[in-house]
């Protein structure tokens, strides 16, 4: 097993050997054994964060005496013809003071105890950081039989893995105080070495390039000199095998420090903020501030860019290159993103502060995600497409609002679908796009008949209104609704006629539910308030609103005498007509609406119609006069039938205004026997028992037959 403990001196800016800053590589160890009273945790590992500096740089934690107070509970006895760490004793001379270190007065006789309290003094290092030093670089604090090789390299300080130790740090006082020493020289000297605090570094895992580095963002100094003094990182296998070797990539030097330092005297981090929170924890009011105290030490995340948290009072601040720093209070909205999975999750970093309204809906924007929260619903997250659509259309001050629940993916169904609730309706996004079906009738009914995942499908259209009403469109059919008519639902072709004649602003919302029908031949039915679509043999027709519509409304419409329409009404300057099976009905302004049907009605349709005739004046009249018979007024004349002859027109003029002033058909005359013709001298007109003559003038003459 491989244990590299030393960064190599490529790494190095300034390297000078008779100062001691040289840096070079130890012996190879197994990993430390360390006691489990206290057992470290994996998941509290943080590379960028193994100890903090107000820790790592304190050198009144401990005296001479609870050093070796510490150093016997760690050994009890040592085997026969060894010396142990807590037994050991050596001369030490005196040593300089310089920049780095107060200097060291030296003394015939000074235990281990002595050396490591004195020298933590002098260069401004814990003791309780050299004690670990020393075991995880010899296992010097737990060893029974420690060798003179393990005292001549205690520290690993000038000692490389293929050469013996430098003479100028050999043995153990020189290797405690020059190990010390070289981590002033790396605090004081921050720049000189390849790795540097607040900022990324890439850290090998081990010796073997070929097994890949690390990015890690270095924290603070303590952690920075660690990394210079023992360049490795622990890989996933030797983190996953705390105790233990990982695999042929593994390092050990910095893991075993760390879990070392927990095991035995707790926390390698201190609740300070993380140092790249203080400044925004300060702008916040500090430990009286809206943020409070730490309640936690700071905790790495190598996931979606990597950044790290911390615990406050009152809540989480998180820290990202893609997010920033953004504080999240405790409520609904960091429970909500706990629940997600937090910076790893899909939700990702924050990268907003929350904002809240004075109604205590609050929403927080993260790189993934949006949560918003309610004081009735919680806090819910908003994903991907619905969450892009619900910002543009305004967010949480939007006509959305608030999400209430948690997104759903619907597969059953046509297409597949994300749904969403929020304050003011459904929000959906499918392959037709992001539709919002709001809170009402509409939603009601959709409901009611399955919603997305039944034959009604799922949104195609955003929710419009017009002054009629309001309508939405759905993969399998329209809704409409206006106080008046309810929610109603078009189906098929008749959603093809009704946006062809213009939809929700000429047609209407609908009136009544689709119906089918089995009058002659069947069909189906439909009311708007524009009109009603009829669809039979006859095709698509369409009865508008007005008084042909009562008339057929009042009639029982297909079920009635006017039967099925057939065709679609048309209108010319006089006034408007349609066809049914069983008549034709025409209006007008003056005349109002009147039926036509039977042999009046065929011979008026032969003639043109409406183009022809024009409308009638008024209902088709039947009497007995003379062998009986039918009598209608047109716009341009009248048309009379015998029951046992044809129809015959006649014309608007002096012989048709005579006949009429005298009593028609009860006159001697009787009924008209032959339309009537003319020239430009004047007209005539036979009828059953005379003929009338009309000159130029207009005079009338009748003589008998």
């Amino acid at each position: 097993m491989t244990h590299i403990s030393r960064r190599p001196a490529a790494l190095l800016v300034v390297v000078s050997l008779v100062a001691g800053l040289l840096v070079v590589f130890a012996p190879a160890l197994a990993p430390v054994v360390a006691p489990q009273a206290q057992a470290a945790d994996a998941s509290d590992w943080d590379p960028g964060y193994i100890i903090d500096d107000s820790i790592f740089y304190s050198s009144n934690d401990m005296n001479a005496s609870d050093v070796q107070n510490f150093l016997n509970g760690k050994v009890r006895s040592c085997r026969s013809g060894y010396t142990c760490l807590k037994d050991y004793s050596q001369s030490t001379d005196n040593r300089p003071s310089d920049r780095y270190c107060n200097g060291y007065s030296g003394s015939a006789s000074e235990t281990a105890a002595q050396i490591i309290d004195k020298v933590a003094r002098s260069c401004g290092i814990n003791q309780r950081a050299l004690l670990v030093l020393l075991e995880k670089e010899q296992s010097l604090v737990t060893s029974t039989a420690p060798s003179s090789s393990q005292y001549s390299a205690a520290m690993g300080q000038g000692c490389p893995d293929t050469a013996p130790c430098d003479p100028a740090t050999r043995g153990f006082f020189y290797q405690v105080y020059y190990s010390a020493r070289q981590f002033e020289v790396y605090r004081l000297n921050p720049d000189s070495f390849g790795y540097r605090a607040q900022r990324w570094n890439n850290i090998l895992y081990n010796p073997d390039s070929s097994c890949g580095t690390r990015s890690v963002f270095i924290n603070n100094q303590a952690t920075a000199g660690l990394y210079i003094y023992t360049p490795y990182t622990p890989n996933a296998a030797a983190l996953n095998n705390l105790y233990g070797t990982g695999d042929a990539c593994s390092a050990y030097g910095n893991r075993n420090f760390w879990r070392i330092y927990t095991d035995w005297f707790g926390d390698t981090r201190s609740y300070e903020p993380h140092p790249g929170f203080v400044d925004y924890w300060n702008s916040r009011g500090g430990a009286g501030g809206e943020m409070g105290k730490p309640t936690s030490y700071p905790v790495f995340v190598d996931a979606n860019g990597q950044g790290w948290y911390q615990r406050f009072q009152k809540g989480v601040v998180y820290g990202s290159y893609y997010g920033g720093t953004a504080f999240v209070f405790n409520g609904p909205i960091l429970d909500e993103y706990l629940r997600s999975g937090g910076p790893a999750s899909g939700v990702s970093w924050p990268n907003a502060e929350s904002t809240c309204s004075p109604a205590s809906r609050c929403v927080q924007s993260f790189v993934g995600a949006t949560i918003t929260s309610t004081t009735a619903w919680g806090g819910h997250v908003i994903w991907g497409g619905l969450n892009d659509y619900w910002k543009s259309q305004g967010g949480l001050t939007g006509p959305l609002g608030a999400a209430l629940n948690d997104v759903a993916y619907r597969t059953a169904g046509s297409q597949p679908a994300w749904v969403q609730n929020f304050e003011a309706g459904v929000l959906v996004q499918n392959p037709a796009g992001t539709f919002v079906v709001p809170y009402g009738p509409v939603l009601e009914a959709w409901q009611a008949n399955g919603g997305g995942e039944n034959w009604l499908g799922w949104p195609t259209s955003g929710y419009q209104c017009s002054n009629s009403g309001c309508a939405q469109r759905f993969a399998g059919g329209v809704i409409t609704w206006s106080n008046a008519t309810g929610a109603k639902v078009i189906l098929g072709g008749f959603i093809s006629e009704w946006d062809a004649r213009g939809g929700l602003s000429k047609m209407g919302p609908a009136t009544t539910d689709l119906r089918t029908s089995n009058i002659s031949g069947g069909g189906w039915v439909q009311a708007y308030t524009g009109g009603v679509l009829a669809q039979s043999s006859y095709g698509m027709m369409l009865v508008p609103t007005g008084p042909q519509l009562t008339i057929w409304n009042a009639s029982s419409q297909e079920k009635g005498w006017l039967g099925w329409p057939k065709s679609q009404q048309r209108c010319v300057a006089s006034g408007c007509g349609q066809d049914f099976a069983g008549a034709t009905l025409t209006t007008s302004e003056t005349w109002g609406t009147h039926s036509i049907f039977g042999g009046l009605g065929g011979a008026w349709s032969a003639a043109g119609g409406l183009n022809g005739y024009g409308v009638a004046l008024n209902d088709l009249r039947y009497t007995d006069t003379s062998g009986g018979g039918w009598v209608q007024h047109y716009q341009t004349g009248v048309i009379t039938q015998q029951r046992t002859g044809s129809s015959i027109y006649t014309a608007y003029g002096p012989i048709l205004n005579m006949w009429y002033h005298y009593g028609a058909e009860n006159t001697w005359l009787g009924w008209p026997s032959a339309s009537q013709s003319c020239t430009a001298d004047g007209c005539i007109q036979q009828f059953q028992r005379g003929v009338a003559r009309s000159d130029r003038a207009g005079n009338v003459s009748f003589l008998p037959r």
